[in-house]
């Protein structure tokens, strides 16, 4: 018996030939399955990321804001920041914690100082679909003060 018999008479016999259509759809089921995960873990990744920037971003503002005129602070008592000075101790601040000094920006005047930092994530199970890396943010702005009284509102 030839193949195109055999094929004829499974036609008659209502066997549409559907061999390995299971395989296929456990194929798609599996990659669909990986990307969720992925998304999952991956995406878990990208959030720590985010707040790990944010958080060295709002470091750097701090030790940016900590860089008072101290001559006006002792002519006037009014705390004023150096901004030469703030920016180069935020970028410095972020260097020394891993980042690239190329993906970090620092703005300062007299009164505050502003940080971004920017990162990427590398992905593990996103990879697979060619999602090489995710990229976080990180933004915060710090002011000099002296004391809380102004700081906090309704402050005694």
């Amino acid at each position: 018996m030839t193949a195109a018999a055999r094929a004829v008479g499974r036609a008659r016999r209502g066997e549409h030939g559907e061999d390995g259509t299971v395989s296929v759809f456990v194929l798609v089921l599996v990659v669909a399955l990986m990307v969720v995960a992925g998304l999952v873990v991956d995406g878990g990744r990208a959030v720590n990321g985010r707040a790990a920037a944010m958080d060295s971003a709002e470091q750097a503002a701090r030790a940016g804001a900590n860089q008072v005129d101290l001559a006006t602070l002792r002519t006037t008592g009014e705390a004023r920041l150096d901004p030469a000075a703030a920016q180069v101790v935020a970028v410095d601040y972020l260097v020394a914690r891993g980042y690239d000094a190329a993906r970090i920006t620092a703005t300062a005047d007299a009164a505050q100082v502003t940080v971004t930092v920017r990162d990427d994530i590398p992905t593990t199970l996103l990879s697979l679909i060619f999602i090489r890396s995710f990229e976080v943010e990180g933004v915060a702005t710090a002011r000099a003060a002296l004391g809380i009284a102004d700081e906090i509102t309704g402050a005694p």
